[in-house]
């Protein structure tokens, strides 16, 4: 489908980088989370509460298999969704899967900032290395790992893009 798919733990800056990406490579833009919040009328939080993780955990690979149907897309993963194998074998089939990641210092310091995990606020530092350390083996599945550490978006968007390109060029071998 040679869509790009940015995967990676939460508050990594996936959507951000998305947009950023779209100024380079002029495909469709796709967020997981912002469209089960579309469809679903609530936020991420407010489905977890109302409605469990199951239910969201559906609904969010129901969005991805339609949006994996498609070509010429980049897509922004929440950051569970990988770990379904489902949705991870379809995405690792002809497309490009990007592993965004940044210290996770910086992870938990943007989580205590931000009002919209409140279930991952109430980890613990330790508690959000271990559920990112049981993430990592699928994460690690990905075409490309990049560190998002000290660069703006478009730096990292940039590199994403000629990361692409190279692994394009592979591709029609």
């Amino acid at each position: 489908m040679n869509n790009i798919i940015l995967i990676g733990f939460m508050a990594v800056g996936k959507s951000t980088v998305a947009k950023s990406l779209r100024q380079n490579i002029h495909f469709n833009l796709f967020d997981i989370d912002r469209m089960v919040e579309e469809q679903e009328k609530m936020s991420i939080a407010s489905l977890f509460m109302e409605k469990g993780e199951a239910y969201f955990r559906e609904k969010e690979a129901e969005a991805a298999k339609m949006v994996l149907s498609r070509n010429n897309s980049i897509v922004s993963f929440g950051g569970g969704l990988f770990l379904n194998p489902e949705i991870r074998e379809m995405a690792l089939r002809d497309n490009f899967v990007v592993f965004l990641d940044l210290n996770l210092r910086e992870v938990f310091r943007r989580i205590r900032r931000n009002d919209k995990r409140p279930l991952a606020r109430s980890l613990s530092f330790r508690e959000l290395k271990a559920l990112y350390e049981k993430r990592l083996p699928a994460y690690r599945l990905a075409h490309f790992h990049v560190r998002g550490d000290r660069k703006r978006p478009a730096q990292t968007a940039e590199e994403i893009a000629q990361a692409y390109y190279r692994w394009l060029d592979k591709e029609k071998v």
